[in-house]
């Protein structure tokens, strides 16, 4: 064998190695796009798209310290709570579709002592207040379902007043009109299995440079009573705003000022408001109750609503600072007196809280 047949050979069994290699080459696959999660500013801050949809999701919540205190109590009452908040919005061929849920969870003064003086039972210190849903709601264009504020909600800005009414389970509808005009009609249960007859709310908002007034009137069959409410919110200068509150109640209804069924005829109130600037604001005010009547109502307990006319006549009047620490960090200071014929003597109480939101 000569040196070019060697020289051939071995170029022949390279190329046959290096072709039986290629066909077992491994192919990298192209790496998978990143899919960043997108900003969504169409519903404003803090909302972000959900990756892979077109819904965008805010998350939010708050967190509080409250020291209360009551001149008839022993010691301070303190509180601390946190609230989260998952707000889900889209659009679609009806309009916008929101979902918000809130849950509350709480530690406060829940402890103590149970019973009369001789039979006292000891509950403990600080203890758990247990979680709460507070908001669970879906809306379509103008229509809401699930449980929330009741559509009666409303009273003024200080910590003194009762404008009644609490969370509910209700389906209500909001026709806007434009040029700052709504109307809206909700039906609402006030207690699960208690009848077939809902609460009927209606409510009418007028909202312009002014200001703003809301016109709100209820029907509840447990007692055939109606409640009737006006609120207006005046801007009688860029940092003064006065609010006035005028209630009617035929009888005790959900609705009623102190708690469910247990209210007043008729009621009246104001409260005046001033932006000492971008971080400071106070504010002053009082509301008058007029001939109390107590109602009593448990479903599958008294099947025969009960009615009481009591006649008493009380009032409360309270001041409010707040201040805005820094952004997201707000405390607000509130001092009350109440008085009237439902009080054996007068009393002051009031808080300082302080809430941390995101």
């Amino acid at each position: 064998m000569n040196i070019k047949s060697l020289l051939l050979g071995s170029a022949a069994a390279l190329l046959a190695v290096s072709g039986a290699r290629a066909a077992d080459a491994v192919v990298v696959a192209e790496p998978e796009p990143m899919e960043y999660v997108r900003i969504c500013d169409v519903y404003g801050a803090g909302f972000y798209y959900i990756p892979g949809t077109e819904t965008c999701l805010k998350i939010g919540g708050l967190v509080r310290y409250e020291i209360g205190w009551n001149d008839n109590d022993n010691g301070w009452n303190k509180t601390a709570l946190a609230r989260l908040k998952f707000d889900a919005r889209s659009e679609t061929e009806y309009g916008t579709f929101r979902r918000y849920i809130e849950f509350q969870a709480s530690v406060g003064d829940n402890g103590g002592w149970v019973g009369d003086q001789d039979n006292a039972i000891w509950t403990g210190l600080n203890g758990e207040d247990g979680t709460a849903l507070r908001h669970a709601y879906f809306e379509l264009g103008g229509l809401l379902v699930g449980h929330t504020d009741t559509l009666f909600d409303g009273d003024l800005s200080g910590e003194f007043d009762s404008g009644g009414g609490d969370r509910i389970n209700q389906i209500r509808y909001t026709f806007d009109a434009g040029n700052g005009i709504s109307v809206s009609a909700s039906l609402e249960e006030e207690s699960n299995n208690f009848d077939y007859i809902p609460l009927v709310v209606g409510k009418v908002s007028i909202a312009q440079g002014w200001g703003s007034v809301d016109l709100f009137a209820a029907y509840d069959d447990a007692y055939s009573e109606v409640a009737l409410k006006a609120i207006a919110k005046i801007k009688a200068t860029d940092a003064i705003t006065l609010e006035l509150l005028a209630g009617y109640e035929s009888g005790p209804t959900y609705w009623s000022y102190n708690s469910q069924y247990d209210g007043y005829e008729w009621s009246v109130g104001g409260y005046l408001k001033y932006q000492a600037n971008e971080k400071l604001s106070v504010g002053f005010g009082g509301q008058y109750f007029a001939d109390r009547h107590v109602g009593g109502i448990a479903p599958g307990v008294i099947t025969t609503p009960t009615y009481t006319e009591l006649g008493f006549n009380d009032w409360a009047i309270g001041a409010v600072v707040d201040y805005q620490i820094v952004e997201n960090l707000d405390a607000k200071l509130a001092v009350n007196y109440e008085d009237g014929d439902s009080y054996s003597d007068g009393s002051f109480n009031g808080f300082l809280r302080l809430d941390a939101s995101f």
